[in-house]
């Protein structure tokens, strides 16, 4: 008597069995609950039960909420109450994913030289709920808005969010009162830096292009070199100051090198060194043409307003 293959009857129907059995994996209940939430919650404006956090750096910064606690790397902590705007709700396995951003900024400070500026960051937070696989798989909003019920709140506004008691009303923190002044000589302090870089560019394109009287020689392939370093330089658009500021002096070309082996030995090294100095004339001088209309105005500071603090 033929015995019947397990494997073509039997371990098929198994896997489908066992696929129907699985919590989470019945893709059209996971659907279904996907769009329920997303219809209930995105764009919803809402305020949060629990203390979160946020780097504020233009992502949104993971938060792990498991019951009533969070945890989190975030850099900034904003206590219970705060106001946010739902962005987009994605509903996993075993959790539900709330990414929020908060009208409110929070201002942060940097160094610049001798001065201390601020930023207007905007906050991104991501809320990770857990939630029971069971709640998923039996696409069950209801049961998702009790265990959100603790964590945070929906409202039909914004206006509606500002009313409620439990609003924390956070505002950013004041600019220093004298931050105006700051401005104005930290705009006056840049200028000066730059005008400081062109001037400096300018000193070393002086001193390049007089160099190069000592080092021309009468050697034809110098020569040579020297007249087609100049003619490679000039089909380089050099009217950009930020190309005029960045170019390195000891940074041209050595020639091409087809020429440069069918001359060989010290002919090519001649070649060269005459390429180079070519390049050097050329940008020189129009470094020295064109550097000086690269400077920028000076602002100038009011001796009447108050001086920043610390500065």
């Amino acid at each position: 008597m033929r015995r019947p293959n397990l494997n073509r009857a039997v371990l098929p129907a198994l896997a489908g069995l066992l696929a129907a059995l699985a919590p989470g994996t019945n893709p059209a209940r996971a659907g279904d609950l996907q769009r329920t939430m997303e219809s209930r919650w995105r764009g919803a404006w809402v305020l949060t039960s629990l203390d979160t956090y946020s780097d504020c750096g233009g992502f949104h910064t993971d938060n792990q909420v498991s019951g009533t606690l969070v945890s989190s790397k975030g850099r900034f902590r904003f206590r219970a109450g705060e106001l946010g705007q739902v962005g987009k709700v994605d509903v996993k396995r075993s959790r539900i994913e709330i990414l929020l951003s908060l009208p409110e900024p929070v201002l942060t400070s940097f160094r610049d030289g001798p001065f201390t500026l601020y930023n207007e960051n905007r906050c991104l937070i991501e809320l990770d709920v857990d939630l029971p696989r069971s709640i998923v798989s039996n696409d069950d909003a209801n049961a998702v808005e009790t265990a959100l019920k603790p964590i945070i709140g929906r409202f039909a506004s914004q206006e509606e969010a500002t009313r409620a008691k439990t609003w924390n009303h956070r505002q950013r923190d004041a600019y220093p009162a004298d931050y105006d002044r700051t401005l104005a000589e930290h705009a006056a302090w840049k200028a000066k830096q730059a005008n400081a870089g062109i001037q400096a560019r300018l000193d070393k394109a002086m001193e390049e292009t007089t160099r190069l009287s000592d080092r021309i020689t009468g050697d034809p392939s110098y020569l040579k070199g020297f007249a087609a370093g100049v003619e490679a330089m000039k089909s380089i658009d050099l009217t950009r100051c930020n190309d005029l500021l960045s170019r390195d002096y000891g940074n041209f070309a050595a020639g091409p090198s087809s020429v440069m082996a069918a001359l060989g030995g010290e002919a090519a090294n001649q070649y060269s060194r005459g390429f180079q100095d070519g390049q050097r004339l050329v940008f020189g001088l129009e470094s020295l043409r064109r550097l000086p209309s690269c400077m920028v105005p000076v602002p100038e500071v009011s001796s009447d307003a108050p001086r920043p603090r610390g500065n």
